[in-house]
């Protein structure tokens, strides 16, 4: 009886062992594939096109792609989008806007091999700025060249920014960085946010990630629940804020402001404070340290 039920077994095994081989091959072939449900994927050039129109704005509503704007020597703005085979973007100009569509549905499954990276590639002049706006889910937006006015809600994705002027950023997860920016409006669940120059406001505010900022004039109003701040200089014209939940603040050198610093749990180092100055911080943490050297 235990010999027939081992034999039994084994062709059983013997059976699933080569039922799945052949799943591999074809999978590994791209000849198997589930409604739904992608085993197999490879990201390929699906759109290609040079826009010799006048455009001023790009607006781009995509799912699971990354978008990239990158500048060379051409004369035509030129697209390039690469994803699944069956997936068919929209691309067209009107009213001097470049609207670029490619959401499709999300898919699930199990992925044997290396698969390309799906994404929207925009090629521009050398020399020429643009507003921006896009809608995305899973999407990392990168941008090589200098904008105007751009607007960024994303899901999830990794946001990289040269130069821009007025830029607003919303994004539930991912880390964000930003060059430079004359007004700066960032909202984020999770991810850090690291910026280098701001030259009239900025303001940000996240859930969890710290927050590595360099020069900001103008106006400041930054809030996490869990992060550090740092910042390496300030020049402040109006009155400002700092909030941290749990976390520490701390900033190299301001200009000749008054610094009203508020610690529930932890220490308060401010090297220079004029009560008497037009301009006025607000520090507030809950649980951390508040260390000024100016």
């Amino acid at each position: 009886m235990n010999n027939a039920l081992n034999i039994f077994k084994i062709v059983l095994l013997s059976i699933i062992a080569v039922t799945l081989t052949l799943i591999l091959v074809l999978v590994l072939n791209g000849k198997f594939n589930i409604k739904g449900i992608d085993l197999y994927e490879k990201t390929s050039l699906v759109y290609e096109n040079t826009f010799t129109e006048s455009v001023s704005n790009f607006n781009i509503e995509t799912t699971n792609n990354d978008v990239k704007i990158l500048e060379k020597e051409i004369d035509n703005i030129e697209v390039k989008i690469y994803d699944r085979k069956d997936i068919k973007p929209e691309a067209y100009v009107k009213d001097d806007t470049l609207y670029i569509k490619n959401k499709a549905e999300i898919r699930i499954g199990i992925t044997f091999g290396i698969l390309g990276n799906s994404r929207i590639e925009i090629s521009v002049p050398k020399g020429t700025t643009y507003n921006l706006i896009v809608e995305g889910t899973s999407s990392d937006v990168e941008s090589q060249i200098d904008l105007q006015d751009v607007s960024i809600n994303t899901k999830s994705g990794d946001i990289n920014l040269k130069n821009t002027i007025n830029t607003i950023i919303q994004t539930t997860s991912g880390d964000i960085l930003v060059d430079s920016s004359k007004t700066l409006d960032i909202t984020t669940t999770s991810g850090d946010i690291k910026v280098m120059n701001v030259n009239k406001s900025l303001k940000a505010k996240a859930t969890s990630g710290d927050m590595l900022i360099g020069d900001v004039d103008g106006k400041l109003n930054l809030e996490t629940t869990s992060g550090d701040i740092k910042i390496n200089k300030v020049n402040l014209t109006s009155n400002s804020s700092i909030g941290v939940t749990s976390g520490d603040i701390i900033i190299s050198k301001t200009n000749d402001i008054y610094i009203d610093g508020h610690v529930v749990s932890g220490d308060t180092r401010i090297n220079t404070n004029n009560r008497k100055a037009d301009v006025e911080l607000k520090i507030k943490t809950i649980s951390g340290d508040i260390i000024v050297n100016n």
